[in-house]
């Protein structure tokens, strides 16, 4: 909480912000221009290597070695992403202070307690060689472009320029930490929520129906993302990547048309410019693929291979447990004090509480920790897989390498956090489906809160891999699918409480079963379907209650065909209708029963099935009305259901204009398979979480990898390329990029030869 002695910081933080703006104006750069800005002389390399990138800014590295390569790919990271990962370095770290003031010491308070760098130094030391020189390699790449900026204020990223911020060195270890703020656990993002609702008087009856019917996170009404100075959580953990949803598919050569295997995608993530993902390929002897990475994680999180393609979804895995340890001495915990160094204002110190539970999270500022009352309130301490050792980047390379299932499955055996859904197919026709995570072995059964008795530490005891959890191979309708479902193979012990719905999973398979061979125009098609056939099975159970079957209102539901277009009249009176059908039901104190829940319907439902019929008929008595007059006054779902092409800080007053590159209509909602996530309809809405990237892989022609992003490949917002895929993300026409090397010499149209220094 911010003091008075704190408002001279905010002022500087404003005052810096307005004065950045104004002396840094934007540099309109054709690609031409920006590629012409890497560094090409002096590089750490061993021998020289090429970097070709085509009018998307997305690069091909060759090089002769595996340290080469890495250390190209750090300089294609820095080069296109260089702000975003200082900011995640900062983040990662608890020191957001030093770049925002006072402001930021909240969320380094919280950043510290949960210590995303505990393991740091473990996983350092046990990197294998050829990783530990992979990750050097990387952060040699990273350095070479930023010792190339440093003294160049005018081509340090636009954002570090208004702050007044250097770009500085990263070491291994920064880049292990920046990691596991990208593996941050799934179920973070649900406490903030929940931690409040267990002081409700019916929380266990309220919690054993979340249990029962839950699908999916918890959300604000008004969104899925807060803008910072609401849910800073909510706004940290959207900035930041936490896993949301995705979708997933795989068809073996029987059901492929053509008789090779199939793969496509597209991971749903918050919808923020520059986006969560980039594009790169990669080549040296005994290398190759193609795919979409993390900016800062040298691996390939979704792609292709000559010989494999592989994409994913979230597992919204159960990675940390909450205890209560009210009842534990104060003389067993280990205290530390924390420095957090503040720009503009004094070093602050605070404490830092640690457990054999975990880190005492209620101490933490965005769980409500320090605030008046809460000392009477129960202690508890978050345990977290990603303070024990893994060793992800490792796990992602040599599952790149793999030629079958059972290799690419045990190559994952490593992978800890953020679990994940990994789907796959290879050239011989092959597909599967695997969990890559490591859990504790906790029983399967759904816990009977979400803080749990200290007994349960017991459960972390032992933990179980990739190995010990479901997968799935060649199954025989030929096809395997993933929406962040509960998966079809039971488990030996809990993954999650807060699986999505099956809303996605059931489309996909519905329509792969129905459909003959699958081709390309089918997998594309996938990607943009905007049907739910679950809201047209809530829709007919409100059609009864509606007392005029000859109202506008009731044809209106009745007509609906249940796609979630643009242009739609039933998805706009549908929407608006089941927020004033739920609040009327439950009434405005009570609303948070059904927001408690990513997509409410299914607690609808439930009520729909268990209230008495006249409570039901007076509920929708009086949701009519204020639905009819948002119809009447919006007249179509894309005049409500708005997407908003924004960097973070167009969520500054007046100065965010210049972060804000576009508005239309979206098509999609919650559930559909062109995901476009929202709280309830209330009003005019922005979508906080959409398909950012899309991926569809042939494993008959190694060049047949396509990919397409919302938003663009450069991360300078000047960039011809920071916003240039957004056309082909709209109309659906991916970017081909190919593999073998005639058609990348031929597609990647600029290249250029980076030396290394004479010492090398």
């Amino acid at each position: 909480m911010l003091k008075i002695g704190d408002l001279p910081g905010v002022g500087a933080l404003l005052g810096r912000l307005l004065w950045g703006h104004l002396s840094t104006p934007r540099r309109r750069l054709t690609v031409q221009q920006r590629l012409s800005e890497v560094p090409l002389t002096d590089a750490p390399l061993r021998a020289p290597i090429t970097i070709r990138w085509d009018e998307h800014m997305i690069p091909f590295i060759e090089a002769e070695s595996e340290a080469d390569l890495a250390v190209g790919l750090g300089i294609v990271h820095a080069h296109l992403r260089l702000a975003q990962m200082e900011f995640m370095r900062v983040a990662s770290q608890g020191r957001l202070s030093e770049w925002l003031g006072p402001l930021a010491r909240g969320a380094d308070h919280t950043l510290r307690v949960l210590n995303l760098g505990a393991c740091t130094d473990d996983n350092l030391a046990a990197l294998p060689d050829s990783a530990r020189q992979w990750m050097d390699g990387f952060a040699a790449g990273i350095n070479h472009v930023v010792d190339g900026v440093q003294g160049q204020r005018r081509q340090w990223p636009e954002e570090m320029q208004i702050l007044g911020v250097s770009p500085s060195h990263f070491s291994v270890s920064d880049l292990l930490t920046l990691c596991r703020l990208n593996s941050a656990d799934f179920t973070w993002g649900l406490w903030p929520k929940l931690l409040p609702m267990r002081e409700r008087s019916d929380w266990k009856a309220l919690w054993r129906q979340l249990m029962r019917y839950s699908g999916g996170p918890p959300v604000p009404i008004d969104g899925l993302v807060s803008e910072p100075g609401g849910d800073s959580l909510a706004w940290l953990s959207g900035l930041f990547g936490k896993p949301g949803g995705s979708n997933a598919v795989a068809v073996d050569a029987r059901r492929g048309a053509g008789g090779t295997a199939k793969l496509s995608g597209d991971p749903h993530l918050p919808m923020v410019l520059p986006g969560f993902w980039l594009l790169a390929g990669l080549r040296c002897p005994g290398f190759n693929a193609v795919g979409y990475m993390l900016p800062g994680v040298p691996a390939v999180m979704v792609g292709r291979s000559p010989h494999i393609a592989w994409g994913g979804t979230s597992l919204h895995a159960a990675s940390s447990d909450l205890f209560d340890v009210s009842a534990v001495p104060e003389s067993s915990l280990t205290v530390r004090r924390e420095t957090l160094k503040t720009r503009w204002g004094k070093p602050v110190s605070v404490t830092v509480r640690d457990s054999e539970w975990g880190s005492i999270l209620s101490d933490a500022p965005l769980f409500g920790g320090g605030k008046a009352g809460t000392e009477s309130r129960p202690r508890f301490a978050m345990k977290w897989m990603g303070h024990q050792a893994s060793d992800e980047i490792s796990a992602l390379l040599a599952a790149a390498r793999t030629r079958n299932f059972s290799d690419f499955q045990r190559a994952l055996s490593d992978f800890g956090v953020a679990g994940q859904n990994m789907v796959y197919a290879d050239v011989d026709g092959n597909i599967g489906q695997l969990i890559a995570a490591k859990l504790p072995r906790r029983p399967a059964r759904r816990p009977a809160d979400v803080v749990l008795p200290a007994t349960d530490l017991s459960y972390w005891q032992q933990s179980v891999n990739t190995l010990g959890l479901p997968c799935e191979v060649n199954p025989p309708e030929g096809f395997v699918a993933s929406a962040n479902n509960r998966p079809k193979q039971e488990a030996e012990v809990y993954i999650s409480g807060f699986f999505s719905p099956d809303d996605r999973v059931e489309r996909l398979r519905k329509r792969l079963a129905e459909e003959g061979p699958v081709d390309h125009a089918l997998l594309k098609a996938l990607q943009c379907d905007i049907h739910s056939d679950t809201a047209l099975a809530l829709r007919d159970k409100l059609l009864p209650l509606i007392p005029d079957a000859r109202s506008r209102g009731y044809r209106c539901l009745a007509d609906w065909d249940g796609d979630y277009s643009v242009d739609s009249e039933g998805a706009l009176l549908f929407e608006s209708l089941l927020y004033h059908f739920a609040l009327a039901l439950r009434g405005g104190d009570n609303i948070e029963v059904y927001t408690a829940n990513w997509d409410p319907r299914s607690l609808i439902v439930a009520d729909v099935m268990s209230l008495p019929d006249e409570a039901l008929r007076k509920a929708m008595r009086k949701a009519l009305p204020p639905a009819r007059r948002m119809l009447d006054r919006y007249r179509r779902w894309g005049n409500v259901h708005r997407l908003r092409a924004k960097h973070p800080l167009a969520a500054l007053p007046v100065l965010g204009r210049r972060w804000r590159f576009a508005e239309m209509p979206v098509a999609g909602a919650n559930e559909t398979l062109m995901k476009s996530a929202h709280g309830f309809a209330v009003g005019k809405h922005y979508v906080g979480m959409s398909s950012t990237a899309r991926y569809l892989f042939d494993l008959g022609d190694e060049d047949s990898s396509w990919f397409v992003m919302l938003g663009g490949q450069d991360g300078h917002p000047g960039s011809a390329a920071f916003f240039d895929q957004q056309a082909a993300w709209q109309s659906n026409t991916p970017i081909q990029l190919p593999l073998s090397d005639e058609r990348v010499k031929a597609h990647f149209s600029f290249s250029w030869t980076l030396h290394p220094t004479e010492s090398h």
